[in-house]
């Protein structure tokens, strides 16, 4: 092989690589921060602008799913685990809005206060979080 196609070779194995770890990066794991006031909620379609009650779904294909309340990503969840196509879930804790925890290790409860954006008023906090404000939100 000459030494031209010997480089042409090397810059096409350097041009796959480099596709092969933007498509990686594209695929999430994680949550990814939501825009609020300018996305909309995946299930029912409304703006998203209550910081404290946003959440997102995580699928195997890396694709974010944002919703503006729990009851909306309890709705979708169960068509999408039905599917199996879950990776994680994320939701906004109330006593840092705006901030994603893993849905798992959330403490969740029915907020006294404003309402969420669907109505239920479903409220997540983060592990840790004092009982005091759990119990104001709560209504306790």
């Amino acid at each position: 092989m000459s030494v031209p196609g010997a480089m042409r070779r090397a810059a096409l194995v350097a041009v796959v690589a480099l596709v092969a770890l933007v498509a990686l990066g594209a695929c999430a794991r994680g949550p990814r921060a939501i825009d609020y006031g300018q996305e909309s909620c995946d299930y029912c379609r409304m703006v998203i602008t209550d910081p404290r009650y946003g959440a997102e779904l995580v699928t195997t294909t890396g694709k974010v799913h944002r919703f503006d309340s729990i009851e909306c990503l309890a709705s979708y969840y169960t068509q999408a685990s039905a599917a199996g196509t879950v990776r994680s879930v994320w939701v906004s804790d109330y006593a840092h809005p705006g901030t994603l925890i893993p849905a798992g290790s959330a403490t969740f409860v029915r907020a006294s206060g404003p309402a969420s954006p669907m109505g239920k008023g479903f409220a997540a906090f983060s592990p840790g979080t004092d009982s005091a404000t759990i119990g104001r939100v709560a209504g306790l």
